[in-house]
């Protein structure tokens, strides 16, 4: 890089800001990667696709700078100076490290521009880094969670995709090469410093600069990421649709393998909604994901996971699909026959496709059973169908002698909620060949897989 990479943090700190001008000026050819001076006004977008963000449009000092979905407006426009500083037009104030602070978790804000070493940033073209020099630490978003309104602060470089920005006038590298062969892989992801292996399909015959869509593939308590690749018999299913799988494990250990720490019902060591969102913001550009087609399925404590996710993070889905687990929030602590209504108020409309056998006895389709159930299958897709604006009565079709279909349609935004209820459906996967011992008849009267695909394809 430039040569303010070699300045002594501690010696520019005490610069005066006529000083700091001129040493910043040397960073120009930091943002010559970003065009022409007139290309350099517009949004900083990073995680997950979201933007650097002034919280509620403010203009007063010591206004907080966030992470939030894009969108046009002041609150979001940044214009890069040869100075070295980001300055938001509307507000007239600078992006700042509160307090002149140095250490790993100084948050950002707005203030008057002045020059000062909290003010100064250098740009990694390479890198996509933006670091202060005053610290030598790089803007960075706090817990690597892309949720909105989530604080930025600075911390040490690490080259993480919560540190990594695309400035305004830069190319929008919606270019992608694929770094995961074909077939079956273990990719590492890093969430709040901790590696953690996943497990990943993909289909073959796909050019590596081809966009996939994604699915991310939650396995019940007691498994694992590959033993959910088994199970669910997802393979076939990738390669005759062309989407690729993500299978990572839960960490709390359960049996030979492990559960997810669903909110408000189990706890554990991770964050799980934090975490299978850093999962998809690394493995989407690992596996040159298309980030508009992401849905999520999962079986039985998988399932309750992910519509947990779904609540939580609906602007990462296109689509939910829960087999032996549909849930829609946690069960009310005061009528657990009814969902938490505060535990799921998803932002947007989430298309839904269930699946559950009324002989399920593990989690039954009238509800009861574990603490972690207790409200009715029927009661779970009503509720989607009231959060995506839904007509108030289902239509009922038969499918085969033991399957019928039960149908919220004319939803806002296209957000149908449908169920396939198998009469004699136990607790397990419909359409799999692989065998379930203990939890009932598997029916091999419908694929869910077919029929999951056909509905995310639809949506």
């Amino acid at each position: 890089m430039d040569r303010t990479d070699r300045i002594d943090p501690r010696g520019v700190r005490g610069l005066g800001a006529g000083v700091l001008a001129g040493l910043f000026l040397v960073s120009a050819s930091s943002w010559a990667a970003v065009g022409p001076a007139a290309d350099r006004t517009g949004p900083i977008v990073g995680l997950a696709g979201k933007c650097v963000d002034v919280a509620a449009s403010g203009t007063t000092n010591g206004t907080a700078v966030q992470l939030y979905t894009c969108a046009a407006g002041v609150a979001q426009t940044w214009t890069i100076s040869d100075n070295g500083t980001l300055r938001n037009p509307h507000a007239n104030k600078c992006l700042d490290v509160t307090g002149q602070g140095t250490v790993n978790g100084s948050k950002l804000q707005l203030w008057d521009c002045n020059g000062s070493g909290a003010q100064q940033w250098v740009y990694d073209a390479s890198a996509r880094t933006l670091r202060n020099p005053q610290s030598g630490r790089c803007l960075d978003v706090t817990g690597e969670s892309s949720a909105d309104r989530t604080r930025l602060q600075i911390w040490d470089c690490n080259g993480q995709s919560n540190q990594q920005w695309r400035l305004p006038g830069a190319p929008d590298d919606t270019a992608c090469t694929r770094s995961v062969p074909a077939g079956d892989s273990t990719v590492a992801v890093t969430f709040n410093g901790v590696r953690y292996n996943v497990a990943v399909h993909v289909p073959s015959g796909v050019g590596a600069t081809t966009r996939l869509p994604l699915v991310l593939n939650l396995h019940g308590t007691g498994s694992s990421g590959p033993g959910q690749l088994a199970y669910s018999h997802i393979r076939s299913a990738a390669q005759a649709n062309t989407f690729a799988v993500i299978a990572p494990s839960g960490a709390i250990p359960s049996d030979s393998g492990f559960a997810w720490n669903v909110p408000g019902v189990t706890s554990g060591p991770r964050d799980d909604v934090a975490f299978l969102d850093q999962v998809l913001t690394t493995l989407s550009a690992s596996l040159c994901g298309q980030p508009d087609r992401v849905f999520a399925i999962g079986y039985s404590g998988g399932a309750r996971m992910a519509s947990a996710f779904a609540c939580a993070r609906p602007d990462r889905l296109e689509g939910l699909a829960a087999i032996a687990g549909l849930r829609a929030g946690r069960p009310d602590p005061a009528n657990p026959s009814q969902p938490e209504a505060a535990s799921c108020r998803p932002g947007r409309a989430v298309p839904v496709i269930a699946f559950h056998g009324q002989q399920d006895y593990t989690n039954p389709y009238a509800g009861g059973g574990s603490a972690v159930w207790q409200y009715a299958v029927p009661t779970a897709q009503q509720r989607w169908a009231t959060l995506n604006g839904c007509g108030a009565t289902p239509s009922t079709t038969a499918v085969s002698s033991h399957v019928s279909r039960i149908a919220y349609t004319g939803c806002r935004d296209g957000a149908d909620v449908v169920l396939y209820r198998v009469s004699d459906g136990g607790h397990t996967w419909p359409g799999t060949p692989q065998s379930s011992s203990g939890n009932g008849t598997t029916t091999q009267e419908i694929d869910a897989n077919a029929l999951l695909w056909s509905f995310f394809a639809a949506h």
